[in-house]
């Protein structure tokens, strides 16, 4: 009886990890696009008097890039595979 729910979770888990790594593919690509775009008018200010909103563009196209939220995305989503692969574990023992 708990190896028949074990299963059923195991099979929710897989395809959530399954969408979750379809939605993490297309969002980074579009999130990469958006980071080159903000570094790129973060270096524009400057060279205005507004230094700050350089260094605040800077920053947020950081968040936006490969080592910032998508990198966070990225670990929760390896977490969520990894309960999968030891629910399946559960299941073969």
């Amino acid at each position: 009886m708990l190896k028949g729910i074990a299963a059923l979770f195991a099979l929710v888990l897989t395809l959530l990890t399954v969408l979750c790594w379809f939605l993490f593919d297309l969002c980074a690509f579009v999130l990469t696009i958006a980071s080159v775009i903000v570094a790129i008018l973060g270096i524009g200010l400057f060279f205005t008097p507004t230094l700050l909103g350089g260094v605040v563009f800077l920053f947020l196209a950081f968040l936006l890039s490969l080592y910032g939220l998508q990198a966070v995305a990225g670990s929760l989503i390896r977490v969520l595979d990894g309960g999968k692969t030891a629910l399946c574990r559960f299941l073969v023992s």
